[in-house]
């Protein structure tokens, strides 16, 4: 699961400070895939776990369109 959250810090980072190209992609990502990536925060912040909790909140306050 570290893996995972490894993921979505990186497309987290392009999102907010990428070129404009890797802003877009980690967008498409992003939407993609938010359902998915809540849900699994959701379960490892469950199990107490203090990354997940911070990258969950970021996640939850980007604007992805």
């Amino acid at each position: 699961m570290e893996k995972i959250l490894g993921v979505i810090e990186d497309l987290l980072d392009k999102f907010g400070n990428g070129t404009p190209e890797e802003k877009f992609d980690a967008n498409e990502e992003l939407k993609i895939n938010l359902k998915s990536f809540k849900d699994n925060l959701a379960i490892l912040v469950g199990e107490g776990n203090e990354r997940a909790k911070v990258i969950l909140d970021k996640l939850e306050k980007t604007n992805i369109s």
